[in-house]
């Protein structure tokens, strides 16, 4: 089953559905809210052009699922998670969540869209292992990946620059067998 064919995911709080071309707008003012960008690799103002070349980009991509965060007690588009680099016969990903919409900080919309992603990786997608980056600094997003089982396996030491300070950046791990567990 592809991205654009799946019927989502539900959670209690979050619905993941797949992305469409009418989510564009509210997605750029997610990556283009300084805010935001703290705590992302996205460097410069993202515009129309280059958000569409994303979409496209992403929507024909064979190693990646996307979907759209959506609040279900609002029905509104809340961020986005997704799986990168998928290495089908590794079975691994690179898992990236963003909670573009600042109304919904702290809310656990990320939390549990991390656990139903993590869920579909393991249950539909039959991956062993999920990986990801988070900068240091960015407290919140390490507490919710140890929360859901995510083991610290690195830090790369100054390996990116956040307005122009030197940041680390931690690679967390997270085996099949570590989400049972954890579940």
């Amino acid at each position: 089953m592809t991205p654009e064919t799946h019927p989502g995911i539900y959670g209690k709080k979050v619905l993941l559905r797949p992305l469409t071309q009418a989510d564009l707008p509210i997605l750029r003012r997610f990556v283009n809210d300084p805010e935001v960008m703290r705590t992302s690799n996205v460097y410069w103002p993202v515009d129309d052009l280059r958000q569409e070349n994303w979409f496209q980009s992403v929507s024909k991509a064979h190693d990646a699922v996307w979907f759209g965060i959506e609040a279900t007690e609002s029905g509104a588009l809340a961020g986005t998670c997704c799986l990168v680099g998928i290495d089908w016969v590794s079975r691994l990903a690179e898992l990236r969540i963003r909670i573009g919409d600042r109304q919904a900080w702290g809310q656990g919309l990320g939390t549990e869209a991390t656990r139903l992603l993590l869920q579909y990786s393991f249950a539909d997608l039959n991956l062993e292992r999920i990986w990801l980056r988070v900068y240091a600094s960015n407290q919140r997003a390490v507490h919710l990946y140890e929360k859901v089982g995510f083991q610290h396996e690195g830090r790369l030491r100054r390996a990116a620059y956040i307005h122009g300070v030197a940041e680390d950046v931690l690679l967390m791990g997270l085996l099949r067998e570590e989400w049972h567990t954890a579940v």
